[in-house]
């Protein structure tokens, strides 16, 4: 079955509605009461289409590899917050997740027994963590990708701008995922290999504090 085949229309249509407001909300906060041009919407959807689209597919694609049921689906209160926030002059974004659920099949195989109980929860935890970290993974890979065409493009040209907007988007997305709080990214990985944590997340929440914070 191809990637598009393991989309269904309930979700694609999420990702789109989601996709939609998240650039809406962008180009309210960067142009205010002004109409974005084209080229202006193009950049956004760049950056947010990348950091925002390939995150959720990359928790989706691992999932499905462990054998995980696993759809994106919208969270329409958190787009609405987004829009409204961004008339305010800020971005708060919770536009959706990657629902995730394991076969009950396998479940009930495993529970037969303390054993397999244990067997269970250990490969859970493995899972957890390589799902987790994919997401994230994505946007740091995503952040080396614009940096390096940053480097090549030409100064103050439109692609330079898009890479610019994608690499701060990408970073920032990764380095709030990565956050050891709540439901986020970061606390699952941290939970399930404190090393990786360390490892992956402290150096990427680092870096992304100057470059949030206009200080690169």
């Amino acid at each position: 079955m191809s990637i598009f085949g393991r989309i269904s229309s309930i979700e694609l249509r999420d990702l789109l509605l989601s996709l939609v407001a998240l650039v809406v909300a962008f180009s309210v906060l960067m142009n205010g009461k002004r109409i974005p041009g084209l080229e202006t919407i193009l950049i956004i959807t760049v950056g947010v289409g990348t950091g925002f689209l390939l995150h959720e597919m990359a928790h989706k694609f691992v999932a499905l590899h462990f054998g995980y049921w696993a759809e994106y689906r919208a969270n329409r209160m958190g787009l609405i917050i987004a829009v409204a926030a961004s008339f305010a002059g800020f971005i708060f974004a919770a536009p959706g997740a990657v629902m995730i659920s394991k076969p009950a099949a396998t479940q009930e195989f495993y529970m037969q027994d303390s054993f397999g109980q244990e067997e269970l929860r250990q490969e859970i935890k493995k899972e957890t963590l390589w799902i987790s970290l994919a997401g994230p993974m994505t946007n740091i890979v995503l952040t080396a990708f614009f940096f390096l065409a940053l480097l090549f493009a030409p100064s103050s040209s439109t692609a330079a701008v898009a890479a610019n907007f994608a690499l701060f988007i990408n970073l920032t997305l990764a380095a709030f995922n990565l956050l050891p709080f709540g439901p986020l990214d970061g606390k699952k990985i941290f939970d399930s290999n404190r090393t990786v944590w360390l490892l992956v997340g402290l150096p990427t929440i680092l870096l992304a504090l100057p470059v949030y914070f206009g200080m690169i």
